[in-house]
């Protein structure tokens, strides 16, 4: 039985906590370690880490200080890690009893197919509300997405599906993709593609945590209206630049250039003309006002 970390990252957690490390406790898979890296909380969610540490040995705090956000602080219980698979966890959600077990099964079916390389499995989520009540039996269906779809490039850029309390990776992936940069637009979609570079991004049809919304989360599997994408659409081009000339190995640039074979995104033109390309007709599928108003708009906005 293979040893797995879990990397948890908690903030003003208390609510949760304990039903959350509870349901990891009562995993089938026994061989596992958790990593809780706390982002500086203002309420109860480290003391009751302490009291549930002092009680479990595979149970660690690993920081208690700020990190100023998601991305960070995974990036701090990641980096505590040694185990060649990982699972990423947050701090609300409730996992079934065979979650472990069916994840690393899953991986290490892949793993023994291709042992060189980066591996990432995703799952589907069963929504629940703050009380444990079942809202969505199903996150995909309910949000209309289809996982297969998403996980092409242009899609996991735009609209990443691939929630990272959902995976399982393994260690040749975190060895290549951390430390997470603090302009990644979110750690699981940072993960995801680069898992795609080396086609090792898998999905796994299987709800394999509750997933649990209520007013305090961090983050949420809402889908953004056209407004919100707009929003976000400038810093997603700056992230995009900015990946590229940091590390050469940001999937925009994959697709863009090795694909392709059309060069690297360099200047607002070269954005536009990937944006008409690769990433409109799969947003819009055939919707030519829509394509037409986003197109001029992101032109203006692309800065």
């Amino acid at each position: 039985m293979n040893k797995v970390d879990i990397a948890m990252a908690t903030f003003n957690g208390e609510k949760f906590i304990r039903e959350q490390i509870a349901s990891i406790e009562r995993q089938t898979y026994s061989n596992w370690q958790l990593f809780i890296s706390d982002d500086g909380s203002t309420d109860n969610t480290v003391k009751i880490i302490k009291e549930l540490a002092n009680k479990n040995e595979r149970i660690t705090l690993v920081n208690t200080e700020r990190q100023g956000g998601v991305v960070e602080n995974f990036n701090k219980a990641l980096s505590a890690t040694e185990a060649e698979y990982v699972v990423l966890s947050d701090q609300d959600d409730i996992w079934p009893e065979e979650r472990l077990a069916r994840l690393v099964e899953t991986i290490e079916k892949y793993k023994n197919q291709h042992s060189n390389k980066s591996l990432l499995v995703f799952t589907d989520l069963e929504v629940i509300d703050k009380n444990g009540n079942i809202k969505e039996s199903s996150f995909y269906q309910a949000n209309n997405i289809e996982p297969y779809e998403n996980m092409r490039g242009n899609n996991l850029l735009w609209r990443s599906s691939v929630y990272g309390c959902t995976t399982i990776v393994n260690r040749k992936l975190l060895d290549r993709a951390l430390p997470i940069p603090q302009n990644a637009l979110m750690h699981d979609q940072w993960l995801a593609l680069h898992a795609s570079q080396e086609n090792g991004l898998y999905y796994f049809d299987y709800c394999s945590i509750k997933y649990r919304q209520h007013d305090n989360n961090v983050t949420g599997g809402s889908k953004k209206n056209l407004l919100e994408k707009l929003k976000s659409f400038p810093k997603s081009y700056k992230v995009i630049n900015k990946d590229i000339s940091k590390t050469k190995k940001n999937m925009v640039e994959y697709n863009y250039l090795y694909k392709n074979g059309r060069g690297k995104i360099s200047t607002r033109k070269d954005f536009i003309i990937f944006a008409f390309n690769e990433v409109f007709p799969h947003i819009f599928k055939g919707s030519k006002k829509m394509y037409s108003f986003f197109a001029f708009l992101s032109f203006v906005l692309a800065k």
